[in-house]
């Protein structure tokens, strides 16, 4: 597990990874569909991270779906997705201002591969090592409070305020918990830097802990405290 500091620019971000012994690769997502690397930046071989966030961002998604759809099974349609669909709640209202504004993000993991096939592992920017970790394992592993951020391009401006609240259950029998999300996102045309923020965990009786309340913001810009951490592929 190797982690860097970093700095962001208006349209690029660039880190450092420490110890970084695999060479040159690229960053981005493998499409599932396709099988097709789609890069988003790169890793030299002393480790400096380079992620361009591209103006035509939203072009380049929509051209990735067409790709998408030419082969995709019968039946499956690929689209964009919009605010309120992606920061939505079944239970709770949200408010939103202009919630159909199409969006398109960043993965927070990204993928770090190499000659297009070769998957060596993901990357992440959290604020320490459990937080990199609970994700970097789909939730297997405990979770302690920090932030984790994202990157988002939107087509318009557009707002999300209001509380989600839903019932988790763990897998200890009766035993559940109460996890919330705060939304206050203004969110503007082009890139948006958002910030989650696990301000409370739930820690069950089997000793399994879980974010239980996180604020989530835009910010302008990424926090002293912000590392990359890299988890390889096994």
């Amino acid at each position: 597990m190797l982690f860097g500091a970093n700095i962001q620019s208006q349209n690029l971000i660039e880190a450092r990874l420490e110890n970084w012994e695999h060479g040159e690769a690229d960053l981005g997502v493998i499409d599932f569909i396709t099988g097709e690397a789609q890069k988003f930046g790169s890793i030299d071989e002393d480790g400096n991270i380079k992620i361009e966030l591209e103006a035509n961002f939203l072009k380049k998604m929509k051209d990735q779906m067409e790709k998408e759809q030419e082969k995709a099974p019968k039946g499956w349609k690929a689209s964009l997705k919009n605010v309120s669909g992606t920061f939505d709640c079944f239970i709770d209202d949200l408010t939103y201002t202009n919630g159909e504004a199409n969006l398109s993000s960043l993965p927070k993991l990204l993928v770090v591969y190499r000659d297009k096939k070769e998957i060596l592992g993901e990357l992440m920017a959290a604020s320490n090592q459990p937080v990199a970790n609970y994700f970097f394992s789909y939730g297997d592993l405990n979770c302690e409070t920090g932030k984790y951020l994202e990157w988002a391009y939107l087509d318009e401006p557009a707002t999300v305020e209001g509380t989600c609240s839903t019932t988790n259950f763990t897998q200890i029998q009766d035993e559940s918990f109460e996890a919330t999300r705060d939304y206050s996102l203004d969110l503007k045309e082009g890139w948006n830097l958002i910030e989650y923020q696990i301000t409370q965990v739930f820690e069950g009786a089997d000793g399994k802990v879980q974010p239980k309340t996180t604020k989530v913001q835009r910010i302008e810009n990424i926090s002293s405290d912000i590392n990359w951490y890299f988890l390889q592929d096994q």
